[in-house]
């Protein structure tokens, strides 16, 4: 595979980018995985990002109903347009996929580029996405699946945990890709999954979830209290009379107690 690839970008005279961070799958047997565990059939529409010299493309296009393939690269994405001329259910866009929708129902399956992993992934939970099996960053993945109280637990893993399950599946040494990447990879599925408890204002809990994490090591009682003056002070007291897990560290809550103080906030301000 490695001489192919080689081959392929040499005709096409260009070599990765970093700036779309480019590295390419070459392991077939990883390939296959990536692809079993989307759990295809031929009536769901799949979407690729980073679709690159089709690799993935290629044995996703006949098990898919329809399959979007978006790159960024316009060399890459004429080659892939050309490639799959003669495949009607195979659409390529030339574009960025964090300004493209993900069509409701739709399973992602990719091998995306580094550099877009946290955005995509939340590009993803934004949408009414059925189910996603991706290549990802090793230690990124850690933190999509990371328990409340581990090092690897944050802003995203309370994010994602709140629309959805993550399982790491496999992890997947730099070997598997060209240009070899430093970092290992993993390949993880993401499906939806209702929130522990409702959330009554989306907004106000990202925005929550997102200032705590900048103190997650310290206790919740001073965060908090720091936070609610700045925002709310004038329901800074009633919110901490109701709070019974102040003692408690940033990143020792969990989900669920993030979605109640976010909707205690919210009560309060009503």
């Amino acid at each position: 595979m490695l001489g192919w690839v080689r081959r392929e970008l040499d005709e096409l005279g260009i070599p990765p980018l970093k700036r779309f961070g480019q590295h390419f799958l070459l392991d077939k047997q990883i390939r296959d995985t990536l692809i079993e565990k989307a759990e295809l059939s031929g009536r769901d529409t799949v979407v690729e990002v980073g679709a690159g010299l089709g690799f993935l493309t290629t044995v996703l296009a006949p098990r898919a109903g329809h399959l979007v393939a978006i790159e960024k690269d316009r060399t890459l994405a004429k080659y892939l347009a050309d490639k799959f001329a003669n495949s009607p259910n195979v659409e390529v866009i030339q574009g960025d996929a964090l300004e493209i929708q993900i069509p409701a129902g739709a399973k992602v399956v990719s091998s995306p580029p580094y550099n877009i992993s946290s955005k995509l992934t939340l590009h993803i939970l934004s949408s009414g996405f059925e189910l996603a099996s991706l290549l990802l960053q090793e230690d990124f993945v850690r933190r999509l699946t990371a328990p409340n109280g581990s090092r690897e637990y944050g802003r995203l893993s309370v994010m994602l945990q709140t629309k959805a399950r993550a399982d790491y599946v496999t992890k997947v040494p730099a070997s598997s890709f060209y240009p070899k990447p430093r970092v290992d990879s993993a390949l993880v599925t993401i499906r939806p999954a209702p929130p522990p408890v409702p959330v009554l204002d989306p907004k106000t809990f990202e925005n929550l979830v997102r200032d705590l994490f900048t103190q997650r090591r310290r206790k919740l009682r001073g965060v908090l209290s720091r936070y609610l003056t700045a925002k709310y002070p004038t329901i800074k007291e009633k919110v901490l009379s109701e709070v019974d897990f102040t003692e408690k560290r940033v990143y020792e809550l969990s989900p669920t107690e993030f979605i109640t103080l976010s909707n205690i906030i919210v009560n309060a301000i009503k």
